[in-house]
């Protein structure tokens, strides 16, 4: 047992041992503390205060082993120090909390002496109490004494209520004069230009736009800061300028957008019983402006008198028109239009404003520069018309009505003369790399089709170059132009400023200045850039339609007899050359009618797509009543097509009534002209155009116009089907009617349109259908032997009287009724009923014209029968009437 509890004990220790944790402060604090001992090269230990040899035997430390005696030595030491350092910190501390309460009684003393001195009077009336007594009196911390400060009691306070009011009053007027100089500033940062503003407003005139070098020497000294005083200023525009010049020019436009903004928001602050901010503005006496108090603009006083005021907008009204003329003559000059533009003669040219005495150009620069002046072609001056400056200048112009509306009349003038100049280079010479279009002449078609494709993608050009112009987007200016300084400050007019441009300039600027003469709008000023070119157009087409009407030999206006007369004189190449041509030329005033109404469908929609992108943009005078004038070149092809449209009827008309000429002169019959006419003009129908829209939709507007019945394949099915009905003679003309009426289906003509004319179709047919059986009939009769029997049968009854018998007429003996039966009953065995393979090419109703023939052989064989077997007869033997009709009937059954 107890060997088993030493090795538990042992156990336990072991376990202990191994459970220690070494991490803990305590143990940490003594393993420093080990780490701290001496080591044994030192030659002895303090423990306790005892000095003990690091080699001897009872020193505990023994061949470098630590013994629990310097352990528990070391552990005291620590504590020891420990202890120390703490009484240190606490005495420090103490000494710190004495000196922290002195110093908190010299602040309550002070304090106490700063409410005495606060509490006694401002005023003191006893100037001797201030002096010498002052230091003895230890009772008022001032050196009064309290029987002198009641002695001038009463007068001291009033004084005191005295300099308290004054304090008030000056301090009310510092916090008004800090509210107005608020208002003065904002007053200046709304209504004032700045430095650099008003410079470019005065003395910026687009120099970096001209070639100055050696270019100026001619001019005066009077315009030596005008470079567009030059004779030759318009020849020496730099298209691309630098960006500096750019950047100026922005600048300037800037400026003059600010200017406009100051001077409306004076107008309507100083012409109205209301400023721009909401303030309530009255005017006194004296006929100045007061505002109210409560909006802290103001104190009751003058604040801006209006005669200031009204110096100040006059100034600005002037500073502004001066900038508006040099922009308007930049815009001339860059643009080569009004003075600037080239002319062939040395004639001064006709002065356009006040201000313009007129510019010469010498013929040697013209003739060296070209009709285009400084333009190298017509896309270098479309690139100048779609400049970003020329832009941000006719938008910035709005303000300025007068300019604005000339500049717009002679821009719109200019391209009306360059759109002409490049329609007839067009047709004589070529454009644009193009051969010439009057090389086509021969193909009317395709002559037409070229001039109105020319004649479109100019309207194209015109209407982007016109939208382009009056559409200015702010953003191309913030994103482009319109940067930021290096201040952080935007350049030009702040979205606020345009947004209040916007608002008052329809308003107010063209009723106050140009009464009812409104300004040229988008639609107006396409209009007069294509006038020029309508009336060229409108010729040539018209020529090439007259001349398509004309119908070829025999004319539309030439009577039949006299055509008849001429087809004898003919050869017949010539008569169905004839022919073909009348054809080929209805055909081609077909097409041209599909062009017509093609480019006309496509003018309108340019037109709608234009007006509504411009609807609700900032255009001044964009909405007015000269909006409605028709385009030129839309009502140049829509006066095309009617007249085409009716030279296109007139010349159906005349082919249908000259079917029986051209038939005549050609190997087809009337049908066959008629089918070729229908199923040209229906092939011709589908493959233009200008007929696509009608396969999609019909509208209710469309069906009721004229010019739509002309064109549509109705009108043109019932003229050719009427025309060659009287002619229709065989049933193959039935079927070519039929197969043309057919084809004008797959082309788009609807199966209830064409219901009336299949029946009128068949009807014709059923009556040549009958023609045919009764022609058959009869010669099958004759070949059968029936046909003497009839003929004598019809012959009596014509002269039958009472009594009269067939047995004793002539040809209907006894002997001549049995031979006919005879030779009836052996046909019977091979009936002669025809085929009709040679004149009827349906089999349905070659089937049905032998029914009906063999029907009438029947009805004819039973009418003899029936007067033979009657008492009418008079044949005592009826032994030669071998079958009865129903037996007939049944033989001929086919």
């Amino acid at each position: 047992s107890i060997g088993v509890g030493s090795n538990n004990v042992l156990s336990d220790k072991v376990n202990r041992a191994l459970h220690v944790r070494t991490d803990t402060p305590a143990m940490r604090a003594a393993l420093d503390a080990l780490a701290s001992l001496p080591s044994d090269a030192n030659n002895s230990l303090m423990i306790g205060g005892v000095k003990h040899a690091a080699g001897g035997g009872t020193s505990g430390v023994t061949g470098g082993v630590i013994d629990a005696r310097s352990v528990r030595a070391a552990i005291e030491k620590d504590a020891l120090r420990r202890a120390l350092e703490f009484q240190k910190e606490l005495q420090k501390l103490a000494a710190d909390a004495t000196t922290l309460r002195t110093r908190v009684d010299n602040v309550a003393k002070v304090a106490s002496l700063v409410g005495t001195r606060v509490e006694s009077q401002i005023v003191d009336v006893n100037e001797s109490f201030k002096t010498g007594e002052a230091s003895n009196n230890s009772s008022d911390p001032f050196g009064r004494t309290t029987t002198a400060i009641a002695a001038g009691g009463g007068d001291a306070w009033e004084e005191e209520r005295n300099l308290a009011s004054r304090l008030a009053s000056a301090q009310k007027s510092y916090v008004e004069a800090t509210k107005r100089q608020t208002a003065v500033n904002a007053f200046l940062d709304k209504f004032d230009l700045s430095e650099e503003e008003a410079r470019l407003l005065d003395h910026y005139n687009y120099e970096g736009f001209v070639a100055s070098d050696g270019y100026l020497e001619g001019v005066g000294d009077e315009n030596i800061n005008n470079p567009w005083s030059h004779p030759s200023a318009a020849l020496n525009v730099i298209p691309n300028p630098t960006q500096v010049a750019v950047d100026d020019a922005m600048a300037f436009l800037n400026a003059l957008e600010r200017l406009t903004v100051i001077r409306r928001e004076l107008t309507k602050t100083f012409g109205s019983g209301t400023s721009a901010g909401g303030v309530d503005v009255s005017f006194d006496y004296d006929n100045s402006m007061i505002m109210d108090d409560e909006t802290g603009l103001g104190s009751g006083q003058q604040s801006l008198g209006t005669h200031s005021a009204l110096r100040m907008m006059e100034q600005l009204a002037s500073r502004q028109e001066r900038a508006h003329e040099r922009l308007y003559q930049f815009l001339q000059f860059f643009l080569g239009i009004g003075s600037a533009a080239p002319s062939s003669n040395n004639t001064m040219m006709v002065p356009i404003s006040s201000t313009d005495n007129g510019r010469s150009i010498s013929a040697s620069d013209v003739a060296s520069y070209g009709a285009l002046g400084r333009f190298h072609d017509g896309d270098d001056m479309d690139e100048a018309f779609n400049h970003s400056i020329i832009r941000r200048s006719l938008h910035v112009l709005r303000h300025s009505p007068a300019h604005h509306d000339h500049a717009l009349e002679l821009i719109a003038s200019a391209r009306r003369t360059e759109v002409t100049r490049r329609f007839l280079l067009a047709l004589t010479s070529g454009y644009g790399g193009m051969a010439p279009l009057e090389m086509k002449a021969h193909d009317p078609v395709g002559y037409v089709g070229d001039m109105l494709a020319f004649a479109f993608r100019a309207f194209r050009v015109e209407g982007e170059l016109v939208k382009v112009l009056f559409l200015w987007n702010d953003n191309e200016d913030e994103n482009g132009d319109g940067k930021e300084n290096e201040g952080g400050e935007e350049e030009g007019p702040s979205k606020n400023e345009e947004k209040q441009l916007d608002d008052v300039e329809a308003e107010d600027v063209y009723n106050d200045d140009q009464g009812d003469d409104k300004p040229m709008s988008v639609n107006e000023m396409l209009a007069q850039s294509m006038g020029g070119l309508a009336r060229p157009l409108r010729t040539r087409v018209s020529q090439v339609v007259s001349s398509l009407a004309s119908q070829g030999g025999g004319g539309s206006g030439v009577d039949h007899h006299q055509g008849d007369l001429r087809v004898h004189h003919r050869s017949n190449n010539d008569d169905d050359d004839d022919t073909s041509s009348s054809l080929n030329r209805l055909v081609a005033v077909f097409s041209v009618c599909g062009l017509l109404r093609f480019y006309c469908s496509a003018v309108q929609k340019a037109l709608d797509k234009l007006e509504d992108q411009t609807a609700g943009a900032n255009v001044v005078g964009g909405n007015n009543d000269r909006d409605g004038a028709e385009n030129p070149f839309f009502t140049t092809c829509d006066e095309c097509l009617v007249e085409a449209a009716d030279s296109y009827v007139a010349s159906l008309r005349a082919f249908g009534a000259m079917l029986v000429t051209h038939s005549t002169a050609s190997a087809e019959s009337e049908a066959q002209l008629a089918q070729r006419v229908i199923v040209r003009i229906s092939e011709e129908r589908v493959a233009s155009p200008g007929f696509a829209e009608d396969f999609a939709s019909g509208t209710e507007e469309e069906e009721e116009d004229l010019v739509f019945k002309q064109l549509s394949l109705p009108f043109l099915v019932g003229t050719m089907i009427d025309a060659a009905m009287p002619h229709l003679k065989t049933l193959d003309d039935g079927a070519v009617l039929k197969s043309a009426l057919n084809v004008a289906l797959k082309c788009g003509l609807k199966a209830s349109e064409s219901t009336k004319w299949s029946k009128l179709i068949q009807d014709r047919e059923k009556n040549l259908v009958e023609i045919f059986v009764d022609t058959e009939t009869d010669e099958v009769l004759q070949v059968c032997g029936l046909e003497g029997l009839r003929s004598a049968m019809q012959h009596m009854n014509g002269v039958y009287v009472e009594g009269m018998t067939m047995l004793s007429h002539p040809g209907l003996s006894q002997r001549d009724v049995e031979t006919s039966m005879k030779k009836f009953y052996s046909s019977l065995f091979s009936p002669p009923i025809p085929t009709f393979e040679d004149t009827i090419k349906d089999p349905e109703l070659r089937k049905i014209a032998r029914s009906k023939t063999a029907g009438r052989v029947v009805d004819v064989y039973r009418e003899l029968y029936e007067a033979i077997t009657s008492d009418k007869g008079g044949y005592a033997d009826l032994a030669f009437l071998g079958h009865d009709p129903d037996q007939v009937k049944t033989l001929l059954s086919l």
